[in-house]
């Protein structure tokens, strides 16, 4: 049987497109409109999609730690919510997609971090995932007291991740007994202390809410600070890729990385991430993209492409060639290099390059066009699947699920109904066998 491929929604507050608020059919009356979000998450379940993956900062400062309150006042980034507690409400509302929420090793400690997450795995009848988030910035350092040099680097990330999964096993799956004849609630040898002593982290255990319904909820790797060859541990790599060459090489050293760790390939699933812009053409498609282009604030502009590049820009005038702008050679960089090639390449101005990181790498295109560009990197093995967002996040994801998905599921790539009531089922991954319980 022809595998599916996997599609995970990325909801951003509005848009990926920081003008995206500006936009004259822009629906937002409430700054925190948990009835719109929940709408849309129903949408994103009559579409089969398989999970609805948030993002999340512990800072006001979306962007970056350096940006100034007057720019940001121009975008509609400040105020987000508390994932964990939306995605809980949000499962009362659905009941088979998939529901992830990011959580911070950086900023969290794993005892609640287990907790939590185990409890929306309960909530929700199996369909919890936990985006491991281990980004780091001095704002978010500021609210928690930490230092990004010290803690929040390195093995704390993966010994993290390995406590949390140790204490979500803290209790056998049949550890309850309910034996009202014998007066025994749970049989106490199916409880087991973690007792972790690490160079990180001290967790005794055992966790005080029983073991997941799916053993362990689905964990899932993001960003950039994912290695090619992915965690130990993760179940799913979610990554953003510049063509489908890197994309593909992103993913031949996520699965062999697996096969040398001694796992099956299979049992990791790579997605890529993309940012969409869906049109009734191609035409329409780059219209809207173009509006956006023209919302785009200056003050906001300079500041996000003076962040983006590392280099101050406030001394120069908006459409001054980006070519002539003066760069220190002893202070390289490979984004800034990326994106200086683009504006040579083009002969683009500070104006112009504003307005190209803006749209956060968006692919516009007809319904055609994004199942055509979805299914070439599916089958070329770049992909086990798409983590997408919107440039707007309104009406988009309606056009998405009522054009893109249709056309997929024509062409056989896609699912025509869940499969399972779990997250873990529906991506065709196993449910873990407790680590304490012996194995022939």
């Amino acid at each position: 049987m022809t595998k599916d491929m996997i599609l995970f929604w990325m909801p951003e507050y509005l848009g990926a497109h920081a003008m995206a608020w500006r936009r004259d059919r822009s629906r937002r009356t409430l700054e925190m409109d948990f009835g719109l979000i929940c709408r849309q998450a129903q949408v994103a379940e009559r579409g089969k999609l398989h999970g609805l993956m948030l993002t999340d900062t512990v800072a006001v400062g979306y962007y970056a730690s350096s940006m100034t309150k007057e720019a940001l006042g121009r975008t509609a980034k400040g105020s987000r919510w508390e994932p964990l507690t939306l995605l809980s409400a949000i499962a009362t509302s659905t009941s088979r997609i998939g529901l992830i929420a990011p959580v911070s090793t950086s900023y969290s400690e794993p005892y609640n971090a287990a907790r939590m997450i185990a409890s929306l795995d309960h909530i929700s009848a199996g369909r919890a995932g936990w985006a491991v988030d281990c980004a780091v910035n001095a704002h978010s350092d500021a609210n928690f007291g930490a230092s990004s040099c010290t803690a929040h680097q390195g093995g704390r990330h993966q010994e993290f991740i390995n406590v949390v999964s140790g204490l979500w096993d803290s209790w056998e799956d049949d550890a309850f007994v309910r034996d009202k004849a014998s007066g025994r609630y749970f049989d106490p040898a199916k409880l087991h202390a973690l007792n972790h002593r690490g160079p990180h982290l001290s967790v005794a255990g055992p966790l005080n809410i029983a073991r997941p319904v799916q053993g362990q909820p689905v964990i899932v790797q993001t960003g950039p600070a994912v290695p090619e060859s992915g965690f130990p541990g993760g179940d799913v790599v979610c990554a953003w890729h510049p063509g489908i060459e890197a994309a593909k090489a992103f993913y031949d050293a996520v699965k062999s990385g697996a096969a040398a760790r001694g796992q099956d390939p299979e049992g990791v699933k790579v997605l890529a991430a993309l940012v969409l812009a869906v049109g009734r053409s191609r035409v329409h498609a780059e219209e809207k993209v173009a509006r956006l282009d023209s919302l785009l604030d200056p003050v906001f502009g300079r500041e996000l492409l003076s962040t983006t590049l590392a280099l101050d820009l406030s001394g120069y005038p908006l459409d001054f060639p980006v070519s002539d702008v003066a760069v220190d050679p002893a202070k390289p960089s490979t984004v800034r290099q990326y994106y200086l090639d683009v504006a040579k390449r083009d002969g683009l101005t500070i104006r112009q390059l504003m307005e190209v990181v803006a749209r956060v790498s968006v692919i516009p295109g007809s319904a055609a066009d994004i199942a055509d560009m979805m299914q070439r990197w599916f089958e070329a093995g770049a992909a086990d699947g798409f983590a997408i967002t919107f440039d707007s996040d309104e009406e988009s994801l309606e056009i998405f699920v009522d054009t893109v998905v249709p056309e997929l599921q024509q062409r056989g790539l896609f699912q025509r109904d869940y499969r399972a009531s779990s997250l873990r089922e529906n991506l065709g991954l196993p449910r873990p066998v407790n680590r304490y319980i012996a194995t022939p």
